[in-house]
């Protein structure tokens, strides 16, 4: 049971808070040991929709507290027990929340643009509908996070994963009227090895492939960008987007392009072919109408390299990783394993013997190859199907390395 004196003080407001808590300090500078605490107390008497801007909450037990829409502006909740907390509408804008406990907390549809949760424990936190640019999540501890609107389905992530794909960063959103075709989903990986080559000092993934209103959104996430850069960026996309719709109605050269590079797998000169066949000259001076700037949580991951043995592990990983999306039979899955270890264990050796990196490159492609191909047509799947595809891409890249 919480202490009722401590309620008061807060309802007295703000400035009479900060002050008492000023007061908890002892002469020789030591905290005391009665730190508020509001664990469990009646709903009724937990200041909801309450005006906490600024408040100093550092330290407090709010565990299962009725916060619904308080006003936590720019508060102090340091080191704050909120797990289980109502914070639902509630505004965190720049709140310093680090190293707060917010396991199972309710934070839909409230606002943390330039919070601060680094360090913080958010497991099982719900985060529908948030307000997240520039936020700060470093070190931030996440083993899972729901984010659709009733809070029941959840999102696992890895250590460290949450933070990868969540910390705020610059996106372009190209939407397409009607859907993702099935060539321009296949079109994707060579995308974004035409946007990582011509600026290769920026981080640049594919985020996601969504359902929206009247059609569907792809998101590219950028990092490691300047806003002149990143404006670059943007139009080189615009230009390859202008593309894709071009060739929408232009079906003679599109089959073309399919035939010549898509069927035999040849990236390297597929932008420029789409964006002579499909992109007027005009279009390459055109405003960039059709991308957005956003930012939000990323899905896929695609990185671009071939000399980096560990990024080849990495790659390999993430490929054993979802090898339940292949339906691979125990023979299969024993093969896929023994080449995922023969290749391990040569690219840890000085000198790697190219062909066996090479052959085992070529088995892990063969297996992108086929279950591209099962994703590919299939909009339940496309967020799957561009996963291997942009795998798919990068094998390709390194098998040419390692021959």
């Amino acid at each position: 049971m919480a202490n009722p004196e401590h309620f008061a003080k807060l309802k007295k407001g703000v400035c009479a808070w900060n002050e008492w808590r000023k007061q908890q300090t002892v002469v020789d500078g030591s905290e005391r040991l009665d730190v508020p605490v509001f664990q469990r107390y009646r709903h009724e008497d937990y200041p909801r929709e309450a005006d906490l801007r600024g408040a100093n909450l550092s330290g407090v037990h709010l565990s299962g507290a009725d916060l619904y829409g308080a006003n936590l502006i720019e508060a102090d909740l340091r080191g704050a027990d909120l797990d289980s907390a109502n914070l639902r509408g509630a505004d965190l804008s720049g709140a310093d929340m680090r190293g707060a406990n917010l396991s199972g907390a309710d934070v839909r549809s409230a606002a943390l643009q330039g919070a601060s949760l680094n360090s913080a424990i958010v497991s099982g936190i719900k985060l529908w509908e948030t307000q997240r640019a520039d936020w700060s999540i470093k070190g931030i501890i996440c083993d899972r996070a729901y984010w659709d609107k009733d809070g029941k389905t959840p999102t696992f992530y890895a250590p460290g994963e949450f933070e990868r794909l969540h910390s705020d960063q610059t996106c372009i959103e190209l939407f397409y009227l009607g859907g993702v075709s099935t060539f321009e989903l296949n079109t994707l990986p060579a995308l974004l090895h035409h946007l990582a080559s011509l600026h290769p000092g920026a981080s640049i993934r594919l985020k996601s492939v969504e359902e929206t209103g009247g059609g569907a959104k792809i998101s590219i996430s950028v990092g490691d960008a300047d806003t002149e850069t990143t404006e670059k960026i943007k139009a080189d996309a615009m230009q390859v987007y202008q593309a894709q719709l071009a060739l929408r109605e232009d079906e003679l050269n599109r089959e073309k392009i399919e035939k010549k590079y898509l069927e035999k797998l040849l990236f390297g000169g597929l932008i420029p072919a789409m964006l002579s066949a499909g992109a007027p000259q005009n279009v390459f001076n055109a405003p960039v109408t059709g991308v957005a700037i956003a930012s939000g949580e990323s899905k896929v991951d695609f990185h671009q390299t071939v000399n980096d043995n560990s990024a080849i592990l990495a790659l390999l990983e993430r490929i054993m990783d979802r090898r339940g999306d292949i339906g691979l039979s125990t023979e299969e899955t024993a093969e896929l394993e023994h080449e995922f270890q023969s290749t391990k264990a040569e690219l840890d050796k000085e000198t790697p013997d190219k062909r066996i990196v090479s052959k085992s490159l070529e088995f892990f492609k063969k297996i992108a190859v086929e279950t591209a191909k099962k994703a590919a047509g299939k909009f339940e799947d496309k967020v799957v199907s561009g996963d291997w595809q942009a795998w798919l891409h990068q094998l390709n890249q390194l098998i040419h390395h390692w021959k």
